[in-house]
């Protein structure tokens, strides 16, 4: 069997549902995937998108397998997701999440521990742990509780059994295999009447709608595999005894925090992109560039949802 090939697993039913009836969205226009300083080519047969016809989810097939994709992370491990970010926002998020500013919290994806961290700048009292695949540099400054190694979606979690008030899962849920796993998982990490903050893109906003989910530039990252809206997510949730309490659309954070020249940059290149989508990656070449759908800067592309426990 091609050793290349057997890495990819092809997805036959909806991952949150698990309905088999779907549309399909067309394929991913890229045939390699850029990751950290690798490029990773797709399989010869390519990445299509689909969208559950049940509840509306979209997602990718095939995806990479768990070793194959955990192989390349670990590679780059470092030169990913390391990026500082200003957490004040999400730190006041919190606090008015929690209704108080001592509260044990588990962060989801804690790659450095920028979030803990910031929460101990703060003054937020109370546990701060960690969840990763893998311990990145930099967490232990602001770990002050436990770290859970594993993903979310794994089917037999371990950690210490404490619940807690607060677990954000801040670019998390695209990453999924397993969706009914990971809610599953979160019922048991939090308290009753605990929170749950998740951000992550958002299918139905107008980005990915204006040019088609397949060319969205969050769709072509080769450790995104799902990709919610509102419908999938409540219904997904609700199943697991959540309820959506908070829903609102807004920036990446990367986004967020852009100055000056940033901001120029990427309304030209999404100015190109809007007159010329496919043209777009022609020109890019040109410049020796990947020519992928660039990000808008001011694109309300994805959301901040909080569940509450029942």
């Amino acid at each position: 069997m091609d050793p290349i090939r057997s890495r990819w697993l092809e997805v036959a039913r909806c991952p949150a549902c698990d309905a088999g009836e779907r549309r399909d969205r067309g394929a991913i226009p890229e045939r390699c995937y850029p990751f950290g300083g690798e490029r990773v080519p797709t399989p010869a047969h390519g990445i299509r998108l689909f969208e559950c016809a049940a509840c509306g989810l979209a997602y990718k097939s095939p995806l990479p397998d768990a070793a194959f994709l955990a192989a390349i992370f670990e590679r780059q491990l470092g030169a990913k997701w390391m990026a500082a970010h200003d957490y004040a926002a999400e730190v006041a998020a919190l606090r008015r999440t929690a209704g108080r500013d001592a509260f044990d919290l588990l962060d989801i994806g804690a790659a450095g521990g920028d979030l803990l961290a910031a929460c101990a700048a703060a003054g937020v009292a109370g546990l701060r742990s960690a969840l990763d695949v893998l311990r990145y540099p930099g967490l232990e400054r602001a770990l002050n509780g436990e770290f859970i190694e594993g993903v979310l979606d794994s089917a037999s979690l371990a950690w210490s059994g404490h619940r807690y008030h607060v677990v954000t899962a801040f670019d998390v849920f695209e990453h999924l295999h397993r969706p009914r796993n990971a809610f599953a998982n979160l019922r048991a990490l939090l308290a009753p009447g605990g929170f749950v903050l998740i951000e992550s893109g958002d299918s139905q906003s107008a980005w990915p709608r204006r040019f088609g989910t397949r060319r969205w530039w969050y769709a072509r990252l080769i450790e995104h595999h799902i990709f919610w809206s509102r419908e999938p997510l409540e219904r997904c949730a609700a199943v697991h005894g959540f309820e959506l309490v908070q829903w609102r659309r807004l920036r990446h954070k990367s986004r967020r925090q852009l100055g000056a020249a940033a901001i120029a940059r990427d309304l030209a290149k999404s100015a190109l992109y809007h007159v010329a989508p496919d043209s777009y990656a022609g020109w890019a070449a040109l410049l020796g560039k990947e020519g992928n759908q660039p990000c808008s800067p001011f694109a309300r592309d994805h959301f901040r949802a909080c569940l509450r426990r029942r």
